[in-house]
């Protein structure tokens, strides 16, 4: 799959070339011991080739090439771009043989886990694309071990984090650092107490922050849990305070998020009418950097998230509270 959308490119506002590559997808998934959130490995193909994957690639670079504009590419594999079980050292040198032929792509961005990586992969990467902003994307989610092991089951430290990202720098490239916004078994007000915290943690190691934001994956345990009634998929007011906080803290940092599934019981929502107006506020924030963006927004149900917030209490035992004038939301 591919797509081209808007976001941030190497600072300034621009398109991006998003490309998941048909491999086998993460090799935890295929061992049992997938992220309790993912179902992406689910979707990959069982049977590929590098060949496959190469053309595939080819296919997507040829939307963007001879377009006038500032492009970048973000490579996704459902796993990790440096497991080789996925992508060949070979292939991976191709792809970046053909991104740097094209002047309009100012950014590459691939992503692996903590454990995958080596610095002389990474070093040859960065040499080919010499000149444009080159990141490699880790998967913290969180920098509480506990909450990574319970609620994500992750399978890696914060530890691991620190050690590749101390790789990809000394290799000669950025670091992105995902971090997921409100696992499982997290109040409103833990979950943006806990993006704080890890984004404090990390911000030495991190050149880009993306707040991923838990939607509702079909074939999950998040997916049971909440189908029980005993999660809800964060707020967007959360959403914006972690924003909002995060570039006041950090103003030399860039901060991404896309907000999937907005507006649906799956995914972030408000629910009182004005999640889309919060949606593209969050687009426009990630793309300009701009706080404006996240000014003047529509208050319905602010009381009520900041109810949800200041008492700390867990959703479900506020849908399960018939007496609370909060109770119907």
């Amino acid at each position: 799959m591919y797509w081209i959308g808007e976001d941030n490119v190497a600072g300034e506002p621009g398109k991006v070339l998003y490309v998941i590559l048909p491999t086998i997808g993460c090799y935890r998934y295929r061992i049992g011991k997938a992220c309790y959130m993912c179902s992406y490995p689910a979707q990959s193909p069982r049977n590929t080739s590098q060949e496959k994957i190469l053309n595939y690639f080819l296919e997507a670079l040829s939307k963007i090439k001879g377009r006038e504009g500032r492009f970048a590419v973000r490579i996704f594999t459902s796993g990790s771009f440096f497991d080789s079980a996925e992508v060949r050292r070979e292939t991976r040198r191709r792809i970046f043989e053909e991104i740097a032929k094209l002047e309009n792509v100012y950014e590459v961005v691939v992503e692996t886990r903590s454990e995958i990586i080596k610095k002389e992969w990474v070093e040859e990467l960065a040499e080919i694309v010499k000149g444009k902003w080159f990141e490699v994307a880790l998967g913290l989610e969180t920098a509480n071990d506990d909450i990574a092991e319970v609620s994500i089951n992750k399978g890696n430290t914060f530890e691991q984090f620190v050690r590749a990202s101390e790789i990809i720098h000394d290799a000669g490239a950025r670091v992105k650092t995902y971090l997921l916004l409100k696992p499982i078994f997290l109040s409103e007000r833990d979950a943006i107490e806990d993006a704080k915290y890890s984004i404090e943690r990390a911000e030495p190691y991190t050149d880009t922050f993306s707040i991923n934001i838990t939607n509702i994956q079909r074939g999950t345990l998040y997916e049971l849990i909440w189908e029980k009634g005993e999660y809800r998929p964060p707020w967007l007011w959360s959403v914006v305070e972690v924003l909002k906080w995060a570039k006041k803290r950090f103003p030399r940092k860039r901060f991404l998020s896309d907000p999937v599934g907005a507006g649906s019981t799956r995914g972030p929502h408000n629910g009182c009418g004005n999640d889309r107006t919060f949606d593209r506020a969050i687009r426009k924030f990630s793309a300009t950097q701009d706080l404006k963006h996240l000014e003047d927004l529509p208050t319905d149900c602010l009381e009520k998230w900041r109810y949800i917030v200041n008492e700390g209490i867990l959703d479900w035992q506020l849908v399960k509270a018939k007496t609370s004038q909060y109770s119907d939301f």
